[in-house]
């Protein structure tokens, strides 16, 4: 629909023509000129006139711009519907007593990093960048962090020869083969493993020592790709960077 229509060079006529289109955008692309003019009861003539002063050239062209801007609407919902459901998924985490679900986590936690010197952070995909962002955090409070989004890639010395280590694992399943598999190998270095997991009944979770999940609805797309909300795994990193 074009914009600042003016309608003071309407007549009365054009004017209930012009409310009833606006109103009954549905209605009006169904219809030929000739059913619109029966609904409106006014003749065909008179819609033409109405529909060349709101700046189109033919009944065609106006129902044509009619229909992309239905278009433009349903995408706009859609989009708000979406970015509802992320606002519905971290306020329905955020309600939670939090602090209090994490608190035996939490204290234990302390514990081990009171005596570590090195912290490892891995994770494959999103989780990879997480992991990223993670020992950034750790850092940001003096905590000598490093992260690793490869699974074969070798451990640096110094974390390797640790008496102590802690490697915090991401993974919203807790089941991808690669992380579970490097969870293994790493605990049998030695490592403490922390996880952070979308629900505490998977593998990783299993294998670890200390699990932090925050059970949130997954997200699936095009069969493979995860998008399940990552809001919850920032907060725990951040929780746990501000508890060490």
């Amino acid at each position: 629909m074009k914009e600042m229509i003016d309608l003071k060079d309407f007549t009365p006529t054009e004017i209930i023509i012009y409310n009833y289109l606006i109103a009954h955008p549905n209605e009006t692309l169904k219809s030929s000129i000739r059913q619109l003019a029966a609904a409106v009861h006014v003749s065909s003539a008179s819609i033409i006139r109405c529909i060349k002063k709101m700046g189109y050239d033919s009944f065609y062209e106006f129902k044509f711009d009619l229909k992309q801007q239905k278009l433009v609407l349903q995408t706009k919902k859609l989009s708000t519907n979406y970015d509802t459901e992320i606002v519905d998924s971290a306020v329905e985490f955020f309600s939670r007593p939090s602090l209090q679900q994490y608190a035996d986590e939490l204290a234990a936690f302390k514990k081990l990093v009171t005596n570590t010197n090195n912290v490892l952070f891995f994770g494959i995909g999103t989780s990879g960048v997480l992991a990223q962002y993670g020992a950034r955090q750790f850092a940001n409070f003096g905590v000598n962090s490093v992260y690793n989004s490869d699974p074969f890639y070798p451990l640096p010395q110094e974390v390797r020869h640790d008496t102590d280590q802690i490697a915090i694992m991401l993974s919203v399943s807790g089941e991808t083969p690669e992380i579970v598999k490097r969870a293994i190998s790493l605990k049998g270095e030695g490592f403490h493993i922390i996880s952070i997991t979308d629900n505490n009944y998977s593998t990783l979770a299993k294998v670890s020592e200390i699990n932090f999940s925050y059970n949130v609805k997954p997200e699936i797309i095009n069969e493979t790709l995860n998008i399940t909300t990552q809001v919850p795994v920032i907060f725990i990193l951040e929780l746990l960077a501000r508890n060490i």
